[in-house]
């Protein structure tokens, strides 16, 4: 005979721990020798409850199913689909003068749509400069280099003799702090490198540095904390020299002090502590600065890899807001600073951006309205430069992007290919174009380079230089289909959208003169764009006689 599976409302405590049931109502367990309760009278009303609080809870989760998906509709954020592609309307920001941040919901699409390209970056993509170099019409003009050039000379690059740990461990060498230009330094951090990556609390950091002060400097992680921020305020009060970056850069005895600690505490420490990540995310961005991008991403890779751990292993509910807050900054900031080393050079992921949709933005409540908003608006400015990656340039078969061989030689480089992904391109741009329409009027990048002129903020620069380059990177298959292709006649929309291309690498490479002036975390791969289009512009233009088709050089 078969029973209904059902749990009976007759069992001791100990059998229903258990999951055991029993279907007579006389004599005792037979594992624990407890009289059994008869509560069978109560069975249709147990049911019936129990009945009642699953119909209950049904409708609650339809009913948050339902905000959740008005909540994306609301926002201004583009769907695409496979079958269509639409816009939304705009959602209208916060006003500019409120306190509140920048509240951009970003370029997550729709839950039930998997087959949309995610938000990280390819392996192997075909957007960097190493692929740029290697297309014919390049070779011809510059002649043959390694597909790994980019990589191999920095790797090959040797490091100052403060930072070669060849023979570490060794004695930290001893460093004089002075109150007045420590002071100094951190107050230039606080003004510039901070601006970009928001991860310190001033407050909070005003107490470490007090004992800093008070104490010396020592192996504490809390010391490598300071002496890092003092090295990045040292760096960035600096002029731009080439020789001195290369050999001596500035802020170096801070750093040399600092870097036996992170490298140890990162190697084994398994501490709840957020000032560890803090220490090498700030780190990273100091070889940002004296622009040795290797260095940079092992320390970030480093820093995520802590980051992970503590999103993984510990309950975030359970520590406070700011907590909560520190964790989630050190996360978009990882996840900036290893994208921008990605993008240029085939490297390990860190596994970062598989979690981006799983991360809320922060709130950066404690920040102005200018540092939180054009905070926001690079990360959400990261993540969509991402999909176009993915969508246009993915290692792997997607159904809305070029074949998998696509790129792979420039004579499997179809037209077949440039009509499938012209409407995907399309609708890459609009998000774009929804993205800078969503920045508030008053901290919104100009476009207009005369009018970018007058700008005296180095964040709206940043913005509209990620402007630029994910606009070319959307309309760059089309240039390089014209320029590997011996064709007579291109129809007037390829020429268009190459046009557009070529205009934003214009604009790229006005806009980075300016930012390229001084040191700042973007000095390597701002020059690495900018020579790559400065020399390709021409070649590009003259193969695909651009200029006869009025398209602005």
């Amino acid at each position: 005979m078969s029973f209904n599976r059902k749990r009976a409302a007759l069992a001791c405590t100990f059998c229903r721990s258990r999951g055991l049931c029993w279907f007579t109502i006389q004599g005792e367990c037979p594992l624990t020798g407890v009289d059994r309760i008869d509560t069978s009278g109560g069975t249709r009303e147990i049911l019936s409850r129990l009945h009642d609080i699953e119909t209950i809870l049904k409708a609650q989760s339809d009913q948050i199913s339902n905000v959740a998906k008005s909540h994306i509709g609301a926002f201004a954020v583009p769907e695409a689909s496979p079958s269509g592609l639409t816009t939304a309307p705009p959602r209208e920001l916060p006003n500019a003068t409120m306190p509140s941040p920048w509240l951009f919901s970003g370029f997550n699409m729709q839950p039930d749509l998997p087959e949309l390209p995610p938000l990280t970056i390819p392996v192997k993509h075909k957007t960097s400069s190493s692929y740029l170099l290697s297309l014919p019409p390049v070779k011809s003009l510059i002649g043959e280099y390694p597909t790994d050039l980019f990589f191999l000379l920095e790797s090959r690059a040797h490091l100052p003799p403060e930072l070669s740990f060849e023979k570490w461990p060794v004695p930290k060498p001893s460093v004089e702090i002075e109150s007045d230009v420590a002071t100094n330094l951190v107050s230039i951090f606080f003004a510039s490198a901070h601006h970009d990556h928001p991860i310190l609390d001033p407050g909070k950091f005003e107490d470490i540095f007090r004992r800093f002060l008070e104490n010396g400097p020592d192996s504490s992680t809390a010391s490598a904390l300071c002496m890092v921020v003092l090295a990045l305020g040292a760096v960035a009060a600096s002029p731009l020299d080439a020789h001195t970056f290369l050999h001596s850069p500035p802020g170096m005895q801070y750093m040399q002090h600092a870097m036996p600690t992170l490298l140890s505490q990162s190697a084994w420490s398994l501490s709840c502590s957020l000032m560890l990540p803090q220490a090498l995310v700030l780190a990273s961005v100091y070889f940002a600065y004296i622009v040795r991008p290797l260095q940079s991403w092992r320390l970030v890779y480093s820093a995520t890899t802590i980051i992970q751990l503590k999103l993984s292993g510990i309950d975030t509910q359970q520590k406070e807001s700011w907590w909560r807050e520190s964790l989630i900054r050190l996360f978009w900031s990882c996840f900036l600073i290893e994208c921008d080393r990605l993008a240029e050079l085939e490297l390990p992921r860190s596994g970062l951006q598989q979690l981006t949709d799983e991360i809320s933005l922060p709130e950066c409540t404690n920040l102005g309205t200018m540092q939180s908003t054009c905070y926001l608006a690079e990360i959400s400015i990261r993540r969509l430069l991402n999909r176009v990656h993915n969508s246009l340039y993915p290692n792997k078969k997607h159904g809305l992007a070029l074949s998998s061989t696509t790129f792979a030689t420039p004579e499997e480089f179809a037209m077949d290919d440039i009509s499938s992904i012209s409407a995907v391109c399309d609708e890459l741009r609009s998000q774009l174009e929804l993205w800078h329409s969503s920045i508030p009027d008053i901290f919104r990048p100009e476009l207009n380079f005369e009018a970018s002129m007058q700008e005296s903020n180095d964040r709206q620069a940043i913005l509209r230089i990620r402007y630029f380059a994910t606009r070319h990177i959307i309309y760059r298959p089309f240039v390089l289909f014209i320029v590997t292709h011996d064709v007579t006649s291109i129809s007037h929309d390829i020429i268009e959208k190459a046009g557009i291309c070529l205009e934003s690498c214009r604009c790229y490479i006005h806009s980075t003169a300016r930012i390229l002036k001084t040191p700042s975390q973007y000095t390597w791969t701002f020059s690495l764009s900018y020579v790559r289009w400065t020399e390709a512009l021409p070649t590009s233009a003259d193969k695909a006689n651009l200029t006869d088709h009025s398209v602005p050089l």
